[in-house]
């Protein structure tokens, strides 16, 4: 009866605290718009849809130089606001749900959205949305911190903030739910399910109470597509699935020249914010957001030419707001780009094949390619499009896309730009905790070295001597020769069973006794690399090389590599409770 008590105590805590989460992270991404439309209101004098008409009529210096004095605030935000003077988004986010305790920084959270808020007023080309989600995790994270919660409850609120930033920035209430679970916590799970929805319906509860449109995809009156034309959203997922890969790996190279260049982080940023300055001076349509021009491309035709030019542009508009150090999401340009891409590919098939074909609705299948493909959330997408149109067979038009973009195309990069920051950082996203803490445990802290040496040009007497007084606690004996190279293994036991009068044989060398190992490791191996290879091993002691020269370096103890493995798990069980 008390355990009854108890676990009711509990369900009703996280559906409280769910509430809480999903409307504060409601109110948060509420007020990230706003903070942005009054800062565009004070640098340019204009906001909303009629932002990118008033830009045509601003000085060219002013348009060039607000990037750059941007550059200098955010790294001056980052560097004083940021706990690690880095940016951070939604791969923090995932670590900290994956392989973490649920733990986020709130500090990081507001500074993070600090940072975006003006680089997207200054004209950055980033997104708002991964901001408002790396937001709505930290608050969750923070309830669960203040409450004392369980790692495993911490990540649920985690993922309920996400879940309410999802939800109110698209007004889509499904898909905050699925995001949650698809990209943030990796898995669907009967005790998240509940306070995740929680939260994503208190969300929009408050955005619709206010009476806020948050709508992206505000379409024309659409024509009823033919069934022939799924062949051509296939293709058109083909070409987003190639442009998210180009968008990715444009981000990713740009970043790690700009890490290499000579210089402190302010001159980088401020270099960034020059370049940046130059591309909104010819293209003011990369300038923030871009969420007009998307509306304006879905509304509107465009000629190819255009249309491709836009496309480069905001392509390398985004690289160097990212390499410059700008705060902000990668989800917002995939949309803008997508649009285009989907648009140009519209407008093409009604040159080509003179039939009138709507290129707003390639648009969308095109957003759906490229920004299912940059954030690794294939059913997400799908549902963002569908609760934000009401149009099931917009719908399955995305889902051909969607499914096609990602089959070609998964091999060319890593299963999201996620995934991709986390890698790059020594994190594998799709491991246990237990696996990542054994990758993080290189094999060399686990080596001890040979006791004794024994080289290849030895004779079986004199080997037999310098083992004598460590027999029998040594199993296995390792031979190497005059450069130090591993030469094989020996049975220390037969050895000392030679018949200590038969001078024939003792004083033959070592090498007529010796074995190959049945397991070698190197040096560059990590104890779960170790643990899947020796998990089967009957031995007591495994040789360890250098993966490069081959030399002889020690032994490891297969009992100790277990010891480890039982570490890692007991840390995981503890840090659970």
């Amino acid at each position: 009866m008390h355990e009854s008590v108890t676990s009711w105590r509990e369900i009703i805590l996280m559906a409280l605290l769910a509430m809480i989460a999903g409307v504060v992270a409601s109110y948060a991404s509420l007020g990230f718009l706003w903070a942005i439309d009054n800062l565009h209101i004070l640098f340019l004098g204009a906001t909303g849809g009629m932002l990118y008409k008033h830009l045509e009529t601003i000085s060219n210096w002013h348009l060039f130089f607000l990037p750059v004095a941007g550059a200098v605030v955010v790294r001056l935000v980052v560097r004083y606001g940021m706990p690690k003077q880095l940016n951070e988004g939604p791969a923090d986010v995932i670590e900290a749900a994956r392989l973490g305790k649920g733990d986020l920084s709130f500090k990081a959270g507001v500074s993070s959205a600090v940072a975006t808020i003006v680089s997207i007023g200054s004209g950055a080309s980033v997104g708002r949305y991964g901001p408002a989600v790396h937001l709505g995790a930290s608050i969750g994270s923070w309830l669960g911190q203040v409450f004392k919660l369980t790692a495993e409850r911490k990540k649920n609120l985690l993922a309920c903030g996400v879940a309410g930033a999802i939800s109110a920035s698209f007004s889509a209430p499904l898909a905050g739910v699925v995001f949650a679970h698809e990209v943030v916590l990796g898995r669907f799970g009967s005790r998240s399910v509940m306070p995740i929805a929680i939260s994503s319906v208190a969300a929009t509860a408050i955005v619709k109470m206010h009476a806020l449109d948050n709508m992206l995809f505000i379409l024309p009156d659409l024509p009823v597509f033919a069934n022939w034309e799924y062949f051509l959203f296939a293709l058109v997922g083909v070409a987003g699935g190639a442009l998210a890969v180009i968008y990715m790996a444009m981000m990713s190279r740009f970043s790690h020249v700009a890490q290499q260049l000579p210089g402190s982080a302010m001159i980088k940023s401020l270099i960034g914010g020059v370049l940046l300055g130059g591309i909104v001076v010819v293209f003011p349509q990369t300038f923030g957001l871009g969420e007009q021009v998307i509306r304006d491309v879905l509304h509107s035709e465009m000629a190819i030419g255009f249309l491709t030019m836009l496309l480069l542009a905001k392509l390398l508009a985004t690289s160097i707001s990212f390499a410059a150090g700008f705060s902000g999401g990668i989800f917002g340009p995939a949309l803008f780009l997508g649009a285009v891409m989907g648009a140009m590919c519209g407008t093409g098939v009604q040159i080509l094949i003179n039939m009138d074909v709507s290129p707003a609705i390639y648009g969308v299948v095109g957003m759906g390619a490229v920004v299912s493909r940059v954030i690794g959330a294939p059913i997400a997408t799908i549902l963002i499009v569908f609760e934000m149109t009401g149009s099931y067979l917009l719908m399955t038009a995305v889902m051909v896309s969607v499914a096609t973009g990602g089959t070609v195309t998964r091999e060319l990069f890593n299963r999201s730009y996620f995934y991709h920051q986390l890698r790059s950082r020594g994190v594998e996203p799709e491991t246990s905790q237990i696996q990542q803490s054994l990758t993080e445990l290189p094999v060399n802290t686990l080596m001890l070295k040979q006791p004794f040496a024994l080289t290849a040009d030895m004779t079986l007497k004199t080997a037999r001597h310098v083992m004598m007084p460590f027999t029998p606690s040594v199993e296995t004996a390792y031979v190497v020769d005059q450069q130090g190279l591993l030469k094989g293994q020996i049975n220390p036991a037969m050895l000392i069973l030679i018949d200590r009068d038969d001078e024939t044989t003792l004083n033959q060398q070592i090498g007529c006794m010796l074995v190959t190992p049945p397991e070698i490791l190197t040096n560059e191996m990590n104890a779960y690399q170790a643990y899947v290879q020796l998990k089967d091993c009957k031995h007591a002691t495994v040789p360890v090389i250098d993966g490069q020269t081959r030399q002889f370096l020690g032994i490891v103890y297969v009992g100790e590599l277990m010891h480890a493995c039982l570490q890692a798990f007991d840390k995981f069980r503890a840090a659970e409770r």
